[in-house]
């Protein structure tokens, strides 16, 4: 298997960061201490699958490695992404809602790791006093397919998460 739920996560930290709000997937409490400015905490909140055809079936497609022709079964999936982004004490609650703007423009334009943002949702600024950070939760829905890859004999041997089935 891929870790292909991970790998969304690892896309999402990828594009944040390539946009200049630095990012990391998941973020323990002492390590919060160590960041300067603004910092987005990515993880995986919530998923909900949906059947996406008959049982399943999806229908066929060529592999492009191999050429030959492969059934495609998946599920309509909705994803839900946790971003809790931290500022410093120093940088204010301001810090944080500059952070939320610049994430919620890089989620809906580009794209959360290539599924489209259905809902983007913050909560309320708090400060963790016992940090001496500011944290700002913000929850992102998105929507897409869980793609089962199989072989020859029609064993599930990976699943890939994709933004739209083409």
């Amino acid at each position: 298997m891929s870790g292909a739920l991970e790998g969304l996560r690892q896309a999402v930290v990828a594009a944040l960061n390539a946009g200049g709000l630095p990012a990391v997937a998941g973020m323990e409490p002492q390590a919060r201490r160590r960041w300067d400015g603004p910092v987005a905490a990515v993880s995986l909140s919530a998923i909900q699958c949906q059947p996406g055809g008959f049982q399943d079936y999806l229908g066929t497609r060529k592999n492009p490695q191999t050429g030959v022709e492969e059934e495609v079964y998946g599920r309509r999936v909705e994803l839900t992404l946790a971003l809790d982004l931290y500022t410093p004490r120093s940088g204010g609650e301001g810090e944080g809602q500059d952070a939320l703007a610049l994430a919620a423009e890089l989620l809906i334009a580009g794209g959360a790791g290539g599924l489209d943002v259905v809902e983007l949702t913050a909560g309320g600024v708090e400060f963790l006093a016992q940090d001496g950070l500011y944290r700002l939760p913000v929850r992102c829905r998105c929507a897409g397919w869980l793609i089962a890859r199989t072989d020859s004999a029609g064993v599930f041997t990976d699943f890939e998460v994709k933004g739209r089935l083409v």
